[in-house]
């Protein structure tokens, strides 16, 4: 009989988690480095508005993220946004993101937010599904416009 896997532990992201995170931000299809999501790391971690939970497993490291910001805007008021989540393709509907989401929603609440909301692109519909599950409900559809303010950049994935 084997022994079951260890818990995973949710902890808030560490620079030295950017080699894995970066995996899994390709994986999600936002090509990283490993040194450029150590500075966003940096920025992230200097604005208390926002927070980076990993499911780290115990001789695995990170695998998964959940990137959270709390916000306010004009017209709707304060909320908190999942403005990212992902877990190792690997890994996948073994809980780990439910895990990550609970945690973003004790975030949110400790600060006072009752709305947790998240962008989910059209082509992933197990994500869709996924949120669903959660109790998250989808309030609108829309789409989504990007303008490079660099010359000759290329856009990058939304």
């Amino acid at each position: 009989m084997s022994e079951p896997a260890p818990a995973p532990q949710i902890r808030p992201a560490r620079i030295d988690d950017a080699p894995q995170l970066a995996a899994l931000a390709t994986q999600l299809g936002y090509p990283s480095s490993p040194a450029e999501i150590a500075a966003r790391l940096r920025a992230i971690f200097a604005d208390p508005s926002h927070v980076v939970f990993v499911a780290d497993l115990p001789g695995s490291g990170a695998r998964a993220f959940a990137h959270v910001h709390s916000g306010i805007a004009l017209e709707s008021g304060p909320r908190a946004e999942l403005l990212g989540l992902v877990t190792d393709a690997a890994l996948r509907s073994r809980g780990l993101g439910a895990l990550l989401v609970a945690e973003a929603e004790r975030w949110a609440r400790t600060r006072g937010l009752g709305t947790l909301c998240v962008r989910c692109n059209v082509v992933r519909p197990d994500a869709h599904r996924f949120y669903e599950r959660l109790g998250f409900q989808c309030s609108k559809t829309q789409k989504y416009f990007r303008k490079s303010l660099v010359p000759g950049a290329a856009s990058e994935h939304a």
